[in-house]
């Protein structure tokens, strides 16, 4: 007697047997997409209108991307009213409650208070880029950046190297800190071998307007004939005082800090003698990073984390330019 068809049918009856009873478990597991919610992380970040910026939320983008949490890039976008802006919007991302907050601090006397209030209120604060000197002081868990009057004094080494015995540090952000810093860092290195170095101040909601710029500086190179170095510490500034040292007529050291492909090109050039790239795209990134491995672990890389800086010359310009054909936005290039 042919016994396959009793045997197939107790072979299918046991299946499906089988698959009743999988589907009957797996109906009671929720499903893990729903059992458990995106990790929310407020980011205070600075302006888009600047290339810089751009690098450190493109950072932020791959990061939040890469961990698979729901981030917020927030942002004044009014330059006029910018402190006071970007305090009331870090007041109201708090009130959201998320899981931790990345907040870079560009103007501590607003944000001292405000931060401390939030880092108290059990809101894990990680501060990024600007904020360095006052971090601990403001319960911070981490801080992600540079320190920024070692930046001023290297920066000011490599033009007293180049031969500059008088400088001139352009601050474009009146009221933070960090450019202070960066310019009585810079200070620092022009005394050390006998020179001295003044400040140039320009409006921070003039500091997007590169004629305006220019001229500032020039007018600051015709008053003052000692001058014979200039430190601008943003690309669009950089590309500006490009065009007033070549419109004074002068021999200048000239060097800037950030990434533009007008920048960039002057370094080429030879317009430029460096750029200190302080790697805002890795801000971004080990900021995000931060906040996420401490609100969910409570793990953190202990004392600050330094991004920067790192020297671009014309021995390695090409490499970035490279790099920003290769990866647009990751260098800050635009």
């Amino acid at each position: 007697m042919n016994r396959l068809p009793t045997l197939l049918a107790k072979r299918d009856a046991l299946l499906l047997a089988a698959g009743i009873a999988v589907s009957v478990f797996l109906a009671g597991v929720p499903h893990r997409a729903h059992a458990q919610e995106k990790m929310k992380i407020a980011e205070m970040g600075g302006p888009l209108w600047d290339p810089f910026f751009g690098a450190m939320k493109k950072g932020a983008d791959d990061a939040a991307r890469d961990l698979n949490i729901d981030y917020q890039w927030i942002t004044s976008t009014d330059a006029n009213n910018f402190a006071a802006d970007y305090a009331k919007l870090t007041k109201q991302a708090a009130s959201q409650k998320p899981a931790a907050m990345v907040i870079g601090n560009y103007f501590p006397t607003t944000m001292d208070p405000i931060i401390k209030q939030i880092a108290a209120s059990g809101i894990p604060v990680i501060i990024q880029h600007d904020g360095g000197a006052t971090w601990q002081q403001d319960g911070a868990t981490a801080y992600v950046g540079f320190d920024a009057r070692k930046l001023g004094q290297a920066v000011g080494k490599l033009q007293t190297d180049a031969g500059a015995k008088s400088g001139l540090c352009v601050d474009h952000v009146p009221g933070n800190t960090t450019l202070d810093l960066d310019c009585k860092g810079y200070n620092d290195a022009f005394k050390a071998v006998g020179g001295d170095s003044k400040v140039l101040t320009i409006p921070f909601n003039d500091a997007s307007n590169q004629t305006l710029v220019a001229n500032a500086i020039k007018g600051e190179l015709q008053a003052d004939k000692k001058i014979d170095a200039v430190w601008t510490i943003g690309a669009v500034q950089g590309v500006a005082s490009v065009v007033a040292v070549k419109q004074s007529g002068r021999k200048i050291v000239n060097g800037s800090l950030g990434l533009s492909l007008g920048s960039l090109e002057a370094l080429k050039k030879g317009d430029l003698l460096f750029i200190a790239d302080l790697q805002p795209y890795l801000d971004g990134y080990y900021g995000i990073l931060a906040a996420y491995q401490y609100a969910k672990y409570k793990m953190v890389p202990l004392g600050a984390i330094p991004t920067g800086p790192l020297i671009l010359n014309k021995d390695n310009v090409d490499e970035v330019l490279k790099i920003n054909k290769e990866f647009p936005g990751v260098r800050g290039a635009s």
